[in-house]
């Protein structure tokens, strides 16, 4: 599914005008966005949850030629599926 499919399908489905619709999605990528930015968790009923932790810095080998490399620290986003999702996707592919 696209941007425009989603923004689609939910202004049929709340009766949103497609511009209002899109201003919506919009808005709510932007608080996602800064919630996890600022370090906090975004939790949606039903869907699941986003979160970011602190990757530590490592030192990696290249397994072609052995040669060692420094992995900077960094922040990574991660998102847990809420256990209604996973069972709606799993018994839909049975």
């Amino acid at each position: 599914m696209t941007n425009k499919d989603l923004i689609q399908s939910v202004s049929q489905k709340a009766a949103l005008t497609k511009q209002a619709t899109e201003q919506l999605l919009h808005q709510t990528v932007q608080i996602i966005t800064q919630t996890l930015k600022d370090g906090g968790d975004v939790k949606i009923q039903h869907f699941g949850s986003l979160s970011v932790s602190a990757r530590k810095a490592r030192t990696v080998t290249n397994p072609r030629n052995g040669k060692k490399t420094e992995v900077p620290a960094k922040q990574v986003w991660t998102f847990r599926a809420n256990n209604r999702l996973k069972n709606t996707v799993n018994n839909a592919e049975s």
